[in-house]
């Protein structure tokens, strides 16, 4: 049985909540999430749940979940900070980093800037950039389903048009060879994934620094973590074992 706590701190006035299963477990390296775009640290509540002997924390960024949603302020660099305050409140020197969906972009902007700090990667369903959304994506998100049945109970209209237009394109590919821990990429095989073969090459090709890995969700979409559950917190748990059993 995991204890889990829900707590919320500040980044410059703004007031962030998070969710800490086992906050006072010492015994492994604690483990990051990175939410996907418009997901609130309640979605992890079930992979936490599985990692009975690991501390993890989920952020809900700003704009999420219980997080307070200001009218701007949402960059990377903003997404960045809000990461990096919640180390420095958690008080915790070195930890696992796993980023979902555009999330990745978040957690891969956090290594690149505090590699001292991040000792193994967990990159899900996402190429290594942090993309510019399009014009229109905002209104086209707010009228689909998903944003209309559920996303308006995540984000308000406000924070999704502020997401496209402080978005700016960010290319992670060149700067893969600066990671030094090791990195898994996960993925789904289905049309829905948003990780291509091509994407999946050039992380090979760029993760060179460190040991990386490529693990295939076979018959996945792009919620490898819903679908495929129990084979999603497997490979979390090996990957993270595995770090540690290394000398």
């Amino acid at each position: 049985m995991i204890r889990l706590k829900e707590d919320c701190f500040f980044n410059q006035g703004i007031k962030l909540h998070y969710l800490d299963s086992n906050p006072n477990n010492k015994d492994h390296v604690p483990l990051l999430i990175c939410p996907g775009l418009s997901e609130p640290a309640e979605n992890y509540v079930p992979l936490l749940s599985s990692l009975p002997t690991r501390r993890g924390i989920a952020l809900s960024f700003r704009g999420r979940g219980k997080s307070d949603s200001p009218q701007k302020g949402y960059s990377l660099e903003n997404h960045i900070s809000d990461l990096e305050s919640l180390v420095q409140h958690l008080g915790i020197k070195t930890f696992y980093l796993m980023g979902y969906s555009r999330g990745v972009s978040y957690a891969l902007g956090y290594a690149l800037q505090y590699p001292k700090c991040v000792k193994g990667l967990l990159l899900a369903e996402y190429p290594a950039e942090h993309k510019k959304m399009p014009e229109g994506w905002a209104d086209e998100y707010l009228a689909s389903y998903w944003g209309d049945a559920q996303g308006s109970s995540l984000l308000q209209t406000h924070v999704v048009k502020g997401i496209q237009k402080e978005s700016k394109q960010i290319d992670f590919w060149g700067e893969l060879d600066k990671i030094e821990c090791p990195t898994i990429i996960m993925r789904g095989t289905e049309e829905e994934s948003l990780l291509s073969d091509e994407e999946i090459a050039r992380y090979r090709a760029c993760l060179q620094s460190a040991p990386s890995y490529i693990e295939v969700f076979e018959g996945a979409g792009h919620t490898i973590k819903d679908s495929h559950h129990e084979k999603f917190v497997g490979v979390v748990e090996q990957f993270l074992n595995g770090i540690e059993a290394r000398p």
